[in-house]
């Protein structure tokens, strides 16, 4: 009896996925984020690995772009269709680093904000120090395996202090 309760533990723990629980995750964006393009987009389009939600005429999906001085060269209105979000450009005459800033809520209800860029023209894009971990912070990037990880863990020790009273109650 015993063996088989911690068999059974130990299939729970190896069965059990430690994947990351994600929110909206980029799958493609039209320019890509640290891409070099010749002349400016018409557009920028982002698309997510889920369907983003509308609320009627309610605004809770949204791209902004600027140009380098920090100025908005987009629409003040994105279009949202099933998993892609877009705006077009106001100004065509852009050169130089663009920021792409999103706010989107996602399937799950989640909401997601998170920022790239690009480089129109020949300008040669800035570098950084930064580590990719602090980029992908700062870009809104976040993997949720940690907290995966702990509810496995705390599962398991919850199933072995069960598998231990049981054994405990049998011998007495």
């Amino acid at each position: 009896m015993i063996k088989k309760l911690f068999t059974l533990c130990a299939v729970i723990l190896i069965a059990s996925p430690i994947n990351a629980s994600a929110h909206g995750e980029i799958t493609q964006a039209i320019p890509a984020a640290d891409s070099k393009v010749i002349a400016a987009p018409t557009e920028v389009s982002i698309e997510f690995d889920g369907k983003l939600q509308t609320l009627g005429n309610t605004t809770v999906n949204s791209v902004t772009v600027t140009n380098d001085q920090g100025a908005v060269i987009s629409q003040p209105t994105s279009t949202v269709d099933g998993t892609k979000i877009s705006t077009k450009l106001i100004s065509p005459d852009v050169t130089g680093l663009v920021s792409v800033h999103y706010r989107i809520v996602s399937e799950d209800g989640h909401p997601v904000e998170g920022d790239y860029s690009f480089t129109v023209g020949e300008t040669p894009m800035l570098t950084s120090a930064q580590s990719e971990e602090s980029a992908e912070a700062d870009a809104g990037i976040s993997e949720e395996g940690g907290r995966n990880v702990l509810v496995t863990a705390v599962g398991a020790v919850l199933i072995i202090g069960l598998a231990f009273v049981l054994v405990r109650r049998r011998k007495k």
